[in-house]
């Protein structure tokens, strides 16, 4: 359908619409037999497609033969044959066959090359008494017209593509890949060393747990509670041992360090961290108490007095619930 709306296009439009066609006419013998050529273009490059149009204009005394017009059966060396379509006109003047030929040029030569001629094979019908297929045929010979072969490539050459010289870059060039480089490796040591950093951190944060550490002082202090209090030298010794185990159950419980704290600083630390007013108040107490009675000249009933109060102190502090 394409190579028929092309063949009417080109065989009535006008001369202008050509404006690179190359036109030959020929005439044979017999003047019922005309043939021009046309292109559409007048240099083709390694590559190009082009239509080669071959018009015959002839009377009805002639038949041609159409069905050996193919893609496969037409060699046009050294053009490739890409596609062939053949259209018949009849009017009141005679008839007129379009033969167009899609050629593609894969030369690189320069200057130009005519294009092979073309054989078209016709039958005479005009007083005939035999069939149009058992007459002899006659072949009409179109010498092909002359076309500009354009080339950047030398001939044959082993690639279709120009030789490209591989050249190196000039030293300033590296500055900025060279600068890129040690900023990325400057970045990654320093990600890789804060990251070891803050694993670190996490571990020293983490630290035992906090429920576990309480419970362990409290079965400490409980296993050191002596069964009577009449020994000043055990007195002593129990009121060292619940006032420094009095201050590592509170630092866990608060989750900071409170070994050196007085009392008064024991309860404003522990108002400051959030704790109940009752906790501190008698976490307080009994911190005093051990102070007041380590450091004075007591009588040993005094001291097993105070030694009893912090006991039951401590035991209050220290049970579950509080």
């Amino acid at each position: 359908m394409k190579a028929t709306l092309l063949c009417i296009a080109l065989g009535f439009a006008n001369q202008v619409a050509w404006a690179q066609t190359v036109t030959t006419d020929a005439v044979t013998d017999s003047s019922d037999l005309r043939f021009t050529v046309h292109l559409d273009r007048t240099a083709v490059w390694p590559g190009d497609q082009f239509h080669y149009l071959i018009i015959v204009d002839y009377s009805s005394d002639y038949e041609f033969v159409l069905d050996n017009l193919s893609q496969e059966s037409i060699n046009m060396d050294p053009f490739e044959v890409i596609d062939v379509g053949t259209n018949l006109v009849v009017n009141s003047t005679g008839r007129r066959l379009f033969v167009d030929l899609t050629l593609a040029n894969f030369e690189t030569l320069q200057g130009r090359m005519d294009i092979p001629q073309f054989t078209l094979f016709y039958f005479r019908t005009e007083n005939n008494t035999v069939g149009v297929d058992q007459a002899a045929a006659e072949s009409l010979t179109i010498p092909g017209p002359a076309i500009g072969i354009r080339s950047t490539l030398e001939p044959n050459p082993d690639d279709i593509r120009d030789a490209v010289t591989v050249i190196g870059w000039d030293r300033s060039r590296w500055v900025f890949p060279a600068l890129g480089w040690i900023c990325g490796a400057v970045l990654v040591l320093g990600s890789g060393r804060e990251l070891v950093l803050f694993v670190q951190r996490r571990k020293a944060r983490k630290g035992p747990d906090r429920r576990k550490a309480m419970k362990a002082v409290r079965d400490r202090w409980t296993s050191g509670v002596p069964s009577e209090f009449t020994d000043p030298e055990t007195c002593s010794a129990f009121l060292d041992h619940s006032y420094q185990n009095l201050k590592e159950y509170v630092g866990h419980y608060l989750e900071t360090p409170t070994m050196g704290l007085t009392s008064e600083e024991m309860r404003e630390e522990m108002r400051r961290q959030g704790a109940s007013t009752d906790l501190s108040e008698k976490v307080a107490k009994v911190l005093e108490a051990c102070e007041t009675t380590r450091y004075a000249r007591n009588g040993v009933s005094e001291r097993g007095e105070a030694a009893r109060v912090v006991a039951d102190g401590m035991r209050e502090i220290l049970s579950p619930k509080g």
